[in-house]
């Protein structure tokens, strides 16, 4: 594109040189045409020119000097005549221009401003505000959701969406602020010379409000929202690249917090956002570097209080950062596309040290493994379990994969297919953190699921809040129904435990018996007896 914008350039300088060397030549020729005919008037040329034609009639100069006549006509002629052709030619010149300018500094889809048009203004701005003491906000917006729209009713029906939600946005704005689309469904505005920052409150629940209405797309009501994060000049920044930096990190922090809101940009954002930069960067070497280990939680046989299997829980210990929360590296190991292979890594650990307990005695244990929707996407992860199983040859029932709710509808048809083929194998599949998800009897029943997993957040509540003992009731009805197995999660008390004593459940989890433990631990407190009676670790 760079190439083909100096190209255009070099052609237009050089028409334009080539119309002042012809304007030049015109000027000398009629120069020369007009000093000629002075001199020949004063000096009665052409009554010498008729008396040297006569004297030498017989060298026919008459003939010549009319030849040379028609000669000069048509040589002006000529010149007239590039005239109107060069002239013709630097109109179509100057219109390639024009659109080269278009392409480089506008957007081809929205006709937006670009990120290279939207700096220049930026950083005038910012020049200009440097000298008068003014303030500008920069919004960076980023839509929700977009990625399904694409992937639902194609890219065509994207862009049109684009198209409409900027035209939407920039019927929000003021005139004299700049909205600029960067990439994709990235969009960022400048308000300049705001009166002060307390505007931009208002400012950015004004624009998050006006995606509230759907969008009229192929006979369809499509419905976004956006996450937006603002950046002040002077106090986040003074240069065009740090408003961005700034701008772009509340944003994501918007995004984090139920998205379809507005966040501003703090110190506080940055020491976050620098890290979980420091994460992913340490995360690419940390399986390289041995830095994963499994932590197990017992899972306990309600009618038997016997262990029976645990659940194998990723842990990960830095060097320079030391004990990482799965909850702070997970979700960011997804984001830089890693989490495919600690994924795999955990599979085949779990895996191992089920047979390790399994030559032990313990043939009846079942180890349960978490598995991620990257996983569940992935063609290839069935015939890695698999493999998996035969090599290590754990036999398929003592492995249970666990996965959540909102994983499954990423893509309903898709995962139904490969939990029935990871079904086929022989191992058992549990729906992880049942009820806090998108929970649907349509997609229960379509599933091949063999247990629930009650979550936590339910079971905290029982002896305070009665409607989550209804809500309990209900899904161990539902399971009942549906012929599923049910698993609770997060026993803490006495009092919990007891609740269930007279319900269909059949399995238990949480500190009340043991907090997740490594492999060493695990053995000594519940393989060696596996008989649990409140222990507490």
């Amino acid at each position: 594109m760079k190439k083909r914008i100096s190209q255009f350039l070099d052609e237009i300088k050089h028409t334009s040189t080539e119309q002042k060397r012809l304007v030049i030549d015109i000027a000398l020729i009629l120069t020369v045409c007009l000093l000629g005919f002075y001199f020949a008037k004063e000096h009665d040329v052409f009554e010498l020119l008729v008396e040297v034609t006569r004297d030498y009639e017989a060298w026919e100069l008459d003939e010549l000097f009319t030849l040379l006549m028609f000669s000069g006509v048509a040589l002006f002629s000529i010149t007239i005549r590039n005239i109107k052709f060069l002239k013709k030619e630097i109109t179509r010149r100057q219109d390639a221009e024009d659109e080269i300018k278009r392409l480089a500094f506008f957007d081809g889809l929205t006709g937006l401003p670009n990120r290279q048009l939207f700096t220049n203004r930026l950083e005038h701005f910012i020049s200009y505000a440097k000298r008068t003491d003014a303030i500008a906000g920069v919004m960076f917006i980023d839509l929700d959701n977009f990625k399904e729209v694409n992937d639902t009713y194609g890219h065509a029906i994207g862009d049109e969406l684009l198209v409409l939600f900027s035209k939407r946005l920039k019927g929000h704005l003021r005139n004299d602020d700049t909205l600029s689309r960067f990439a994709g469904d990235e969009f960022v505005i400048l308000l300049g010379s705001i009166k002060n920052t307390q505007d931009l409150p208002l400012i950015a629940s004004k624009i998050v409000n006006c995606v509230r209405q759907p969008f009229a797309l192929a006979g369809n009501e499509v419905h976004v929202g956006m996450s937006i994060g603002i950046a002040t000049f002077p106090n986040d920044g003074c240069v065009a690249e740090d408003l961005f930096k700034n701008a772009d990190t509340a944003m994501y922090h918007a995004k984090s917090e139920g998205k379809n809101t507005y966040r501003f940009f703090s110190s506080e954002l940055d020491a976050v956002a620098k890290y979980k930069l420091s994460i992913a960067n340490q995360l690419r070497k940390a399986l390289e570097r041995k830095e994963f280990t499994l932590h197990y939680q017992p899972i306990i046989d309600k009618s038997t209080n016997l262990v029976k299997g645990a659940e194998a829980l990723l842990r990960w210990h830095n060097e320079t950062l030391g004990h990482v929360s799965p909850a702070d590296f997970v979700p960011i190991a997804e984001e830089v596309g890693i989490i495919q292979a600690i994924g795999d890594w955990v599979v085949k650990e779990a895996c191992q040290q089920a047979k390790q307990w399994h030559s032990f005695g313990h043939k009846e244990f079942v180890m349960s493994v978490n598995m991620s929707a990257k996983q569940l996407a992935n063609d290839a992860f069935v015939a890695y379990v698999k493999k998996c199983l035969e090599k290590i040859q754990l036999p398929s029932h003592a492995l249970t994969l666990e996965l959540t709710e909102s994983t499954v509808m990423y893509d309903v048809d898709g995962a139904a297919s490969r939990l029935r083929q990871l079904k086929a194998l022989g191992l058992s599949i549990a729906i992880d953190d049942f009820g806090t998800g998108y929970s649907s009897l349509a997609y229960l029943h379509a599933l091949p699921i063999d247990r629930i997993k009650i979550d936590r957040s339910f079971v905290m509540k029982l002896t305070e809040d009665k409607d989550s003992v209804l809500m309990v009731e209900t899904m161990i009805m539902l399971a009942e129904n549906l012929q599923l197995a049910v698993t609770v999660e997060g026993v803490e008390t006495q009092q919990q435990k007891e609740f269930f004593n007279d319900t269909s459940i059949d399995k238990l989890q949480g500190f009340y018996f043991s907090k997740p433990v490594s492999a060493e631990e695990f053995e000594q407190h519940f393989l060696s007896n596996q008989l649990v009676d409140s222990i507490t670790a």
